[in-house]
């Protein structure tokens, strides 16, 4: 008698389609994980905007992702409707994770459901951990042993680590880049883009620039701290890429910046740059140690002036010591495995 498929309802943030059709680091993971899931005969319905593509059963509260939606007045009616939709069909499910933070905590409060497991993608502040401390029912994991720390420092039991992981078949290495930096996130001001100019600029380096940028805050700090440097001299300013255009800047880099000027929980463009060969200089925030084996793999700093010391070593990198700490560490497999078996705890408990 075969054994029956374990239904698991994967509940992703209605801000972008699943996978992200440009910048979208949760959206990937999650893209990657309900595939090979999938692949391991699980029975997966995600929750997503109707624009997601996936081999598992798609669930949709709207037909396009919030963020897509230019006109859109009340983001969180969408959020409502996503939430009735999870409770109507919570039955058919034996586990829900949840990857949309604290949107769906209110689901604990109904009855007759299946566990939660909420995985913490994003840095946790006073009121989000205070937040997560009124839902002891929910199981929390953490992406990284320091965000499991800071988590429990703040009162919140993390259940298990599990670090991202990608597929190093999706990223061609490249043993000859050319001779640029690379800054490739959102252009806010705790992922540090304003510091990538300045370091490249005291470098006299080519900086290639690739990102996007989301709500009123951002735009301001774009206009006024980031566009007035983009026609300087080695600037590239490529906007928002595709994945095909991604992994080719990531692959001819000779380094990716990551000034992070935040907790940062894991960095999913770290991996992705190594997995091209690709070394990283980023600042000592939140879990960039544990991703990026210092000296070896690229450099972590603390300052402006060591991260432009460290552009001057960068050729001392071995880039096939990038590629292999992803295939070793941050693979895919590896990362499906551990939500495997925990998602095999929770159902036990």
């Amino acid at each position: 008698m075969s054994k029956r498929k374990i239904r698991i309802a994967q509940i992703a943030p209605l801000w972008i389609p699943v996978p992200p059709r440009t910048y979208g680091g949760i959206e990937l993971m999650l893209h990657h994980l309900i595939e090979e899931l999938v692949k391991r005969n699980y029975e997966i319905a995600l929750f997503a905007s109707s624009d997601s593509k996936t081999k598992a059963r798609l669930i949709s509260p709207i037909k396009q992702a919030l963020w897509l939606q230019r006109d859109l007045k009340n983001p969180h009616a969408a959020i409502i409707k996503l939430l009735k939709l999870v409770k109507e069909q919570a039955s058919s499910f034996d586990l829900i994770h949840n990857h949309f933070n604290f949107f769906m905590f209110p689901l604990a409060l109904c009855d007759k459901l299946p566990p939660i497991l909420t995985t913490i993608h994003r840095p946790l502040n006073g009121l989000y951990a205070e937040a997560i401390r009124l839902f002891p029912q929910i199981h929390f994991c953490s992406i990284s042993q320091d965000a499991k720390q800071d988590a429990e420092k703040q009162g919140i039991p993390i259940i298990d680590v599990v670090p991202n992981g990608i597929n190093p078949k999706l990223y061609p290495f490249n043993n000859r880049p050319k001779d640029y930096l690379l800054y490739l996130g959102r252009l806010n001001k705790e992922k540090g883009v304003v510091t990538a100019l300045e370091v490249a600029k005291k470098a006299k380096q080519k900086l290639v620039i690739a990102g996007n940028i989301v709500g009123a805050e951002e735009w301001t700090h774009f206009m006024q701290g980031v566009q007035p440097r983009l026609n300087e001299e080695g600037v590239n300013f490529l906007g928002q890429v595709d994945f095909k255009e991604k992994v080719k800047v990531f692959k001819n880099a000779k380094a990716l910046l990551f000034p992070i000027d935040r907790q940062e929980p894991f960095g999913l463009v770290m991996i992705e740059a190594m997995a091209c060969g690709t070394p990283v200089i980023a600042f000592r925030k939140g879990s960039v140690s544990e991703v990026v084996e210092h000296g070896k793999t690229g450099f972590v700093v603390d300052t402006e002036e060591e991260m432009i010391e460290a552009i001057g070593k960068i050729s001392s990198i071995d880039r096939t010591a990038c590629r292999k700490l992803v295939e070793e560490k941050f693979n895919l497999n590896l990362m499906v495995n551990r939500y495997e078996k925990l998602y095999e705890k929770i159902l036990k408990k």
